[in-house]
Protein backbone atom coordinates (compact mmCIF):
# COMPACT_ATOMS: atom_id res chain seq x y z
CA UNK A 1 0.00 0.00 0.00
CA UNK A 2 1.09 3.46 -0.15
CA UNK A 3 1.84 5.35 2.70
CA UNK A 4 2.59 9.24 3.23
CA UNK A 5 3.57 10.70 6.63
CA UNK A 6 3.26 14.48 7.71
CA UNK A 7 6.27 15.86 8.28
CA UNK A 8 4.93 17.74 11.61
CA UNK A 9 3.12 15.63 13.12
CA UNK A 10 4.76 11.95 12.28
CA UNK A 11 1.22 10.85 11.57
CA UNK A 12 0.70 8.33 8.35
CA UNK A 13 -2.31 7.79 6.01
CA UNK A 14 -2.56 4.88 3.69
CA UNK A 15 -3.73 5.97 -0.15
CA UNK A 16 -6.94 4.82 -1.03
CA UNK A 17 -6.92 3.55 -4.69
CA UNK A 18 -8.65 6.69 -5.14
CA UNK A 19 -7.80 9.07 -2.45
CA UNK A 20 -9.21 12.87 -2.00
CA UNK A 21 -7.86 14.87 -0.03
CA UNK A 22 -9.63 18.03 1.12
CA UNK A 23 -11.89 20.34 3.37
CA UNK A 24 -15.03 18.35 2.55
CA UNK A 25 -16.86 15.74 4.72
CA UNK A 26 -16.10 13.36 2.11
CA UNK A 27 -12.40 13.15 1.70
CA UNK A 28 -10.31 10.52 2.95
CA UNK A 29 -7.49 12.93 4.18
CA UNK A 30 -9.23 15.99 6.00
CA UNK A 31 -6.94 19.14 5.19
CA UNK A 32 -7.46 21.98 7.92
CA UNK A 33 -5.46 24.67 6.40
CA UNK A 34 -7.93 27.25 5.86
CA UNK A 35 -7.03 27.85 2.07
CA UNK A 36 -7.57 24.37 1.42
CA UNK A 37 -10.42 23.49 -1.00
CA UNK A 38 -13.50 21.26 -0.08
CA UNK A 39 -11.94 19.01 -2.86
CA UNK A 40 -8.64 19.96 -3.01
CA UNK A 41 -6.44 17.04 -4.70
CA UNK A 42 -6.52 13.73 -5.25
CA UNK A 43 -4.01 10.45 -6.10
CA UNK A 44 -4.91 7.68 -8.41
CA UNK A 45 -3.37 4.40 -8.37
CA UNK A 46 -3.53 3.90 -12.58
CA UNK A 47 -2.67 0.07 -12.42
CA UNK A 48 1.00 0.97 -12.18
CA UNK A 49 2.05 4.29 -10.96
CA UNK A 50 0.11 6.24 -8.16
CA UNK A 51 -1.39 9.60 -10.26
CA UNK A 52 -1.65 13.26 -8.23
CA UNK A 53 -3.91 15.81 -9.30
CA UNK A 54 -4.54 18.69 -8.34
CA UNK A 55 -8.93 20.19 -8.32
CA UNK A 56 -8.02 23.56 -6.06
CA UNK A 57 -8.09 27.28 -6.59
CA UNK A 58 -4.98 27.56 -4.66
CA UNK A 59 -3.07 24.94 -5.96
CA UNK A 60 -1.22 22.01 -4.89
CA UNK A 61 2.65 21.41 -4.22
CA UNK A 62 4.48 18.78 -5.44
CA UNK A 63 8.34 18.78 -4.00
CA UNK A 64 7.80 22.67 -3.57
CA UNK A 65 6.33 23.18 -7.43
CA UNK A 66 2.62 23.99 -8.39
CA UNK A 67 0.36 21.32 -10.16
CA UNK A 68 -0.75 22.06 -13.48
CA UNK A 69 -3.82 20.91 -14.03
CA UNK A 70 -3.32 19.61 -17.28
CA UNK A 71 -1.63 16.49 -16.39
CA UNK A 72 -1.13 14.36 -12.94
CA UNK A 73 2.45 13.78 -12.41
CA UNK A 74 3.31 10.13 -11.00
CA UNK A 75 4.39 10.14 -6.98
CA UNK A 76 7.52 9.02 -5.86
CA UNK A 77 9.40 7.42 -2.73
CA UNK A 78 10.68 10.58 -0.97
CA UNK A 79 8.44 13.33 -2.77
CA UNK A 80 6.54 15.98 -0.66
CA UNK A 81 3.18 17.22 -0.85
CA UNK A 82 2.04 20.75 0.15
CA UNK A 83 -1.84 21.53 -0.05
CA UNK A 84 -2.95 25.83 -0.29
CA UNK A 85 -0.94 28.77 -0.94
CA UNK A 86 1.79 28.13 1.66
CA UNK A 87 1.82 24.47 0.99
CA UNK A 88 0.47 23.82 4.87
CA UNK A 89 0.91 20.61 6.09
CA UNK A 90 3.74 19.19 4.11
CA UNK A 91 3.57 15.25 3.68
CA UNK A 92 6.07 12.91 2.56
CA UNK A 93 6.14 9.94 0.59
CA UNK A 94 7.08 6.56 2.48
CA UNK A 95 5.73 3.92 -0.13
CA UNK A 96 4.35 3.70 -3.27
CA UNK A 97 3.12 -0.35 -3.51
CA UNK A 98 0.37 -1.01 -4.92
CA UNK A 99 -3.44 -0.79 -3.01
CA UNK A 100 -4.34 -3.89 -1.02
CA UNK A 101 -6.84 -4.52 1.38
CA UNK A 102 -5.25 -4.26 4.96
CA UNK A 103 -5.27 -3.77 8.44
CA UNK A 104 -4.47 -0.21 9.63
CA UNK A 105 -3.22 0.15 13.16
CA UNK A 106 -5.32 2.08 15.44
CA UNK A 107 -3.62 3.80 18.30
CA UNK A 108 -0.53 1.77 18.30
CA UNK A 109 2.70 1.63 16.03
CA UNK A 110 2.46 -1.38 14.31
CA UNK A 111 3.43 -1.86 10.69
CA UNK A 112 -0.18 -2.29 8.05
CA UNK A 113 -1.16 -5.82 8.03
CA UNK A 114 -1.77 -6.57 3.86
CA UNK A 115 -4.41 -9.06 3.85
CA UNK A 116 -3.68 -12.82 1.96
CA UNK A 117 -6.22 -14.71 0.86
CA UNK A 118 -6.68 -16.15 4.42
CA UNK A 119 -5.04 -14.73 7.54
CA UNK A 120 -5.05 -15.95 11.32
CA UNK A 121 -3.82 -13.24 13.56
CA UNK A 122 -1.89 -13.05 15.42
CA UNK A 123 -0.40 -16.12 13.06
CA UNK A 124 0.14 -19.54 14.66
CA UNK A 125 -1.52 -21.72 17.41
CA UNK A 126 -2.62 -18.21 19.40
CA UNK A 127 -4.84 -17.01 16.74
CA UNK A 128 -7.77 -15.13 18.01
CA UNK A 129 -9.86 -14.89 14.86
CA UNK A 130 -8.98 -15.38 10.84
CA UNK A 131 -9.90 -13.40 8.11
CA UNK A 132 -10.38 -14.92 4.21
CA UNK A 133 -11.57 -13.72 0.92
CA UNK A 134 -14.79 -15.96 -0.29
CA UNK A 135 -15.07 -17.42 -3.39
CA UNK A 136 -18.22 -14.51 -3.57
CA UNK A 137 -15.37 -12.04 -3.10
CA UNK A 138 -16.62 -11.33 0.39
CA UNK A 139 -14.39 -10.61 3.26
CA UNK A 140 -15.40 -12.47 6.42
CA UNK A 141 -13.64 -12.47 10.06
CA UNK A 142 -14.03 -15.62 12.12
CA UNK A 143 -13.88 -15.69 16.05
CA UNK A 144 -14.88 -17.75 18.60
CA UNK A 145 -18.36 -15.86 18.77
CA UNK A 146 -19.24 -16.20 15.33
CA UNK A 147 -18.66 -15.12 12.00
CA UNK A 148 -19.72 -12.18 10.08
CA UNK A 149 -19.16 -10.00 6.51
CA UNK A 150 -16.64 -7.23 6.64
CA UNK A 151 -17.19 -3.55 5.83
CA UNK A 152 -14.85 -0.77 5.00
CA UNK A 153 -13.85 1.12 8.32
CA UNK A 154 -14.73 -1.95 10.84
CA UNK A 155 -12.73 -1.86 13.75
CA UNK A 156 -11.26 -5.12 15.02
CA UNK A 157 -9.32 -6.51 18.53
CA UNK A 158 -6.77 -8.69 18.75
CA UNK A 159 -3.56 -9.13 21.07
CA UNK A 160 -4.60 -6.70 22.89
CA UNK A 161 -4.68 -4.12 19.92
CA UNK A 162 -7.13 -2.47 17.76
CA UNK A 163 -7.21 -2.48 13.87
CA UNK A 164 -9.13 -0.83 10.99
CA UNK A 165 -10.13 -3.09 7.86
CA UNK A 166 -9.76 -1.05 4.80
CA UNK A 167 -11.19 -2.60 1.59
CA UNK A 168 -8.64 -1.88 -0.91
CA UNK A 169 -11.78 -0.37 -3.94
CA UNK A 170 -11.65 -1.34 -7.53
CA UNK A 171 -9.47 -4.22 -6.35
CA UNK A 172 -11.41 -7.63 -7.63
CA UNK A 173 -11.20 -9.75 -4.74
CA UNK A 174 -10.47 -12.92 -7.10
CA UNK A 175 -8.04 -15.92 -5.85
CA UNK A 176 -5.70 -14.95 -9.45
CA UNK A 177 -6.20 -10.98 -9.67
CA UNK A 178 -5.62 -10.44 -6.19
CA UNK A 179 -3.54 -12.81 -4.53
CA UNK A 180 -1.86 -14.29 -7.73
CA UNK A 181 -0.42 -17.71 -8.69
CA UNK A 182 -2.24 -20.94 -9.16
CA UNK A 183 -5.40 -21.92 -6.90
CA UNK A 184 -5.07 -25.12 -5.00
CA UNK A 185 -7.39 -27.15 -2.81
CA UNK A 186 -10.45 -25.36 -4.83
CA UNK A 187 -13.91 -25.50 -3.92
CA UNK A 188 -15.20 -28.15 -7.03
CA UNK A 189 -12.10 -30.11 -5.98
CA UNK A 190 -11.89 -30.87 -2.57
CA UNK A 191 -13.62 -33.74 -0.88
CA UNK A 192 -14.02 -34.28 2.70
CA UNK A 193 -13.18 -37.86 3.55
CA UNK A 194 -15.20 -38.49 6.99
CA UNK A 195 -14.36 -41.69 8.94
CA UNK A 196 -16.86 -42.77 11.68
CA UNK A 197 -16.57 -45.61 14.64
CA UNK A 198 -19.78 -47.58 14.87
CA UNK A 199 -20.30 -46.33 18.30
CA UNK A 200 -19.89 -42.29 16.80
CA UNK A 201 -17.92 -41.67 19.74
CA UNK A 202 -14.77 -40.55 17.06
CA UNK A 203 -14.49 -39.00 14.06
CA UNK A 204 -11.17 -38.53 11.83
CA UNK A 205 -11.27 -35.98 8.74
CA UNK A 206 -9.27 -36.07 5.79
CA UNK A 207 -9.11 -33.37 2.93
CA UNK A 208 -8.33 -34.67 -0.74
CA UNK A 209 -7.77 -33.14 -4.17
CA UNK A 210 -5.79 -34.06 -6.98
CA UNK A 211 -2.66 -32.74 -5.25
CA UNK A 212 -2.98 -32.71 -2.00
CA UNK A 213 -4.37 -34.90 1.01
CA UNK A 214 -4.41 -33.41 4.74
CA UNK A 215 -4.82 -35.45 7.34
CA UNK A 216 -6.99 -33.54 9.98
CA UNK A 217 -7.01 -36.51 13.02
CA UNK A 218 -10.14 -36.98 15.22
CA UNK A 219 -11.16 -34.22 16.75
CA UNK A 220 -14.30 -33.16 18.44
CA UNK A 221 -15.25 -30.18 16.07
CA UNK A 222 -15.20 -33.11 12.82
CA UNK A 223 -18.86 -34.07 14.50
CA UNK A 224 -20.24 -31.24 14.28
CA UNK A 225 -18.69 -30.60 10.05
CA UNK A 226 -20.43 -34.90 10.05
CA UNK A 227 -23.59 -33.50 11.03
CA UNK A 228 -23.80 -30.82 8.56
CA UNK A 229 -22.86 -33.25 5.87
CA UNK A 230 -25.85 -35.44 6.70
CA UNK A 231 -28.07 -32.90 6.94
CA UNK A 232 -27.04 -31.39 3.60
CA UNK A 233 -27.55 -35.42 2.24
CA UNK A 234 -30.77 -35.84 3.46
CA UNK A 235 -32.10 -32.77 1.93
CA UNK A 236 -30.63 -33.71 -1.81
CA UNK A 237 -32.42 -37.06 -0.97
CA UNK A 238 -36.01 -35.38 -0.06
CA UNK A 239 -34.99 -33.36 -3.63
CA UNK A 240 -34.66 -30.24 -2.44
CA UNK A 241 -32.79 -27.64 -4.55
CA UNK A 242 -29.19 -27.20 -4.27
CA UNK A 243 -29.58 -23.62 -3.02
CA UNK A 244 -32.26 -24.90 -0.18
CA UNK A 245 -30.20 -28.11 1.07
CA UNK A 246 -28.52 -28.61 4.16
CA UNK A 247 -29.59 -24.93 6.17
CA UNK A 248 -29.63 -25.07 9.70
CA UNK A 249 -30.63 -23.26 12.62
CA UNK A 250 -27.51 -22.52 14.69
CA UNK A 251 -29.25 -22.98 18.01
CA UNK A 252 -30.91 -26.20 16.52
CA UNK A 253 -27.87 -27.56 15.40
CA UNK A 254 -25.95 -26.73 18.45
CA UNK A 255 -29.29 -29.14 20.39
CA UNK A 256 -28.46 -31.29 18.31
CA UNK A 257 -24.87 -31.79 19.06
CA UNK A 258 -25.37 -31.28 22.86
CA UNK A 259 -24.16 -28.09 23.02
CA UNK A 260 -24.78 -24.10 23.46
CA UNK A 261 -24.50 -22.14 20.78
CA UNK A 262 -21.82 -20.12 21.73
CA UNK A 263 -19.87 -23.56 22.08
CA UNK A 264 -20.53 -24.42 18.47
CA UNK A 265 -19.25 -20.97 16.98
CA UNK A 266 -15.91 -22.01 19.28
CA UNK A 267 -15.74 -25.20 17.45
CA UNK A 268 -16.66 -23.68 14.08
CA UNK A 269 -13.40 -21.15 14.66
CA UNK A 270 -11.32 -24.31 15.36
CA UNK A 271 -12.35 -26.03 12.41
CA UNK A 272 -11.04 -22.71 10.42
CA UNK A 273 -8.08 -22.17 12.49
CA UNK A 274 -6.74 -26.00 12.33
CA UNK A 275 -7.10 -26.07 8.35
CA UNK A 276 -5.26 -22.69 8.12
CA UNK A 277 -2.41 -23.94 9.63
CA UNK A 278 -2.11 -27.20 7.51
CA UNK A 279 -2.89 -25.53 4.61
CA UNK A 280 0.04 -25.35 2.04
CA UNK A 281 1.08 -21.67 1.48
CA UNK A 282 -0.59 -19.73 -1.05
CA UNK A 283 -3.68 -22.67 -1.16
CA UNK A 284 -7.41 -21.81 -1.57
CA UNK A 285 -8.66 -22.37 1.61
CA UNK A 286 -11.76 -24.81 1.09
CA UNK A 287 -15.28 -22.67 2.00
CA UNK A 288 -16.16 -25.95 5.03
CA UNK A 289 -19.07 -23.92 6.38
CA UNK A 290 -21.82 -21.32 4.86
CA UNK A 291 -23.74 -18.53 7.12
CA UNK A 292 -26.66 -16.96 6.71
CA UNK A 293 -29.57 -14.81 8.98
CA UNK A 294 -28.53 -17.04 11.78
CA UNK A 295 -28.42 -20.04 10.02
CA UNK A 296 -25.81 -22.56 8.25
CA UNK A 297 -24.60 -25.56 6.33
CA UNK A 298 -21.72 -27.56 4.84
CA UNK A 299 -20.44 -25.85 2.39
CA UNK A 300 -20.52 -27.17 -1.50
CA UNK A 301 -17.63 -29.54 -0.84
CA UNK A 302 -17.77 -33.37 -2.09
CA UNK A 303 -17.79 -35.86 0.82
CA UNK A 304 -17.86 -39.28 1.86
CA UNK A 305 -18.82 -41.15 4.70
CA UNK A 306 -16.94 -44.28 5.90
CA UNK A 307 -18.95 -45.74 9.24
CA UNK A 308 -16.61 -48.56 10.24
CA UNK A 309 -15.82 -50.54 7.44
CA UNK A 310 -19.35 -49.88 5.45
CA UNK A 311 -19.70 -46.65 3.13
CA UNK A 312 -22.68 -44.44 4.24
CA UNK A 313 -22.58 -42.18 1.53
CA UNK A 314 -20.62 -40.59 -1.23
CA UNK A 315 -21.66 -37.03 -2.36
CA UNK A 316 -20.95 -34.04 -4.64
CA UNK A 317 -23.31 -30.87 -3.53
CA UNK A 318 -22.33 -29.53 -6.93
CA UNK A 319 -23.81 -31.72 -8.97
CA UNK A 320 -27.31 -31.56 -7.57
CA UNK A 321 -26.61 -27.74 -7.92
CA UNK A 322 -29.50 -26.95 -10.84
CA UNK A 323 -30.04 -23.51 -10.48
CA UNK A 324 -27.88 -20.49 -9.32
CA UNK A 325 -29.20 -19.31 -5.94
CA UNK A 326 -29.60 -15.69 -4.75
CA UNK A 327 -26.04 -14.46 -3.18
CA UNK A 328 -27.08 -13.56 0.82
CA UNK A 329 -25.21 -16.08 2.49
CA UNK A 330 -21.09 -15.58 4.24
CA UNK A 331 -18.52 -18.13 4.54
CA UNK A 332 -17.01 -19.21 7.90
Amino acid sequence: MAILKNRATQRKIYLRTHHVFGRGRSADTLLENPDASQLHASARWTGTAWELRDHSRNGTLLDGALLSNALGPTLRVGSTLGFGRDGGAVWVVEDLSAPSNLLWPLGHDSPPIALGYSNLLPQGQGAELSIHCSEEGQWVCTTPQGSWVLEDGDELRFAGQVWCFILAAEVACTMEGLFGGKVALGRSRTTLCFNVSLDEEHVWLELRDAEHRLDLGERSHHYALLTLARLRLADAQRHLEGCAQGWVELERLAKMLGMDPGHLNIQIFRMRKQLALLMPPGAHMPELIERRRGSLRLGSLRFRIQRGAQLESHFDPLAQEAQTCPDESLVA
